[in-house]
């Protein structure tokens, strides 16, 4: 997603991109780097007390932390000191390696439907494919060999990588899906019973908003009447499965190998840890952390930590493991 600036920058003038203080003026910063690889021009961050050992030891260079740990600089290491370290790390690796801006060149490998409406300044590559009434907005880019399908919408400034398929979908400004994810295909759905399965069509679509982020090979099922919903600001690692009717609140972390079944409803700034298991139909509140290989079976009310299989306040899963260690020692 990202390509070098290579321009080098001052020191004074990077610490005011990122909000930061420092002392020093005039030195060229080329480039951002790992803590145990710091260097003249290399820009790091110490936000982990597990690096502490990497910062003491480094000779040279610059280092994004709090004023607090200031004592732990050495040698001729800068210090540039925000409350924030790692997110001032973040906007001064975005200064060199910046998001791509779309070149505004559509190519005629691109097969686009007449009726298909394309915004302003879209880059789309050969082979992508863009179907009937579909519209792309401004701004956005879409890799070679993506599929867009009748009627889908994507707002403006996104990119989607090579490989994409989505339809049925209707999605805000700023989306990001990374290669191979496909979105809004029909879910699961079948009634069984002993004449054999019989499929209930899909008709339901995938709302996304704004500003969210979708992991490579991640799978996103349209509703089966109802929409499938993923909140503004959403960050949905690699290899997920979020199922039909599915309900994401704004701001939910879903790390990599999460399923999550039919009708499940995820309140705000839910975060769940990899391969989780969450069964249907349930309700989890704003705020609720699932550490990984957890299996949810059951509502959870706002602001708790579960874990185990099935999943439990973290404390009393921390007791029944301290409990089973202690009768196998017996």
């Amino acid at each position: 997603m990202f390509f070098q600036k290579s321009l080098p920058i001052f020191i004074e003038e990077l610490a005011q991109i990122i909000d930061a203080k420092v002392d020093a003026s005039g030195l060229l910063v080329k480039n951002v780097g790992p803590l145990d690889n710091l260097q003249e021009g290399i820009i790091g961050c110490y936000h982990n007390t597990k690096y502490k050992a990497s910062l003491t030891e480094a000779k040279s260079g610059f280092c994004i932390l709090k004023e607090e740990d200031k004592h732990l600089l050495k040698n001729d290491v800068i210090g540039l000191f925000t409350p924030t370290p790692y997110r001032a790390f973040g906007k001064a690796a975005l200064y060199f390696y910046a998001k791509p801006q779309s070149t505004g060149e559509i190519s005629k490998l691109a097969d686009i439907h007449p009726s298909a409406r394309i915004g302003k300044n879209c880059q789309i590559e050969a082979f992508a494919v863009v179907k009937s009434f579909a519209q792309i907005g401004d701004n956005t880019i879409i890799r070679s060999s993506c599929v867009i399908g009748d009627h889908v919408s994507i707002g403006s400034d996104s990119l989607l990588e090579h490989g994409v398929i989505m339809t049925n979908t209707l999605a805000g400004d700023r989306l990001y899906v990374k290669p191979g994810a496909c979105i809004g295909q029909p879910g699961f759905g079948f009634h069984m019973d002993e004449r054999g399965h019989f499929d209930i069509p899909q008709i339901g679509c995938v709302r996304i908003g704004n500003d969210v982020q979708i992991g490579a090979n991640t799978t996103i099922d349209r509703g089966s009447q109802h929409d499938t919903v993923i909140g503004n600001f959403c960050r949905i690692d690699n290899l997920v499965q979020i199922a039909h009717n599915v309900e994401l609140g704004d701001g939910c972390v879903i790390v990599s190998q999460v399923g999550i079944a039919g009708s499940a409803k995820l309140g705000k700034f839910v975060i769940a840890g990899g391969q989780v298991g969450i069964a249907g139909h349930l309700t989890i509140g704003d705020g609720v952390k699932i550490a990984a290989q957890s299996g949810l079976m059951r509502d959870v009310p706002a602001g708790e930590t579960i874990s185990g299989s099935p999943a439990i306040p973290i404390r009393d899963w921390h007791k029944q493991t301290i409990a089973i260690q202690r009768l196998s020692k017996k």
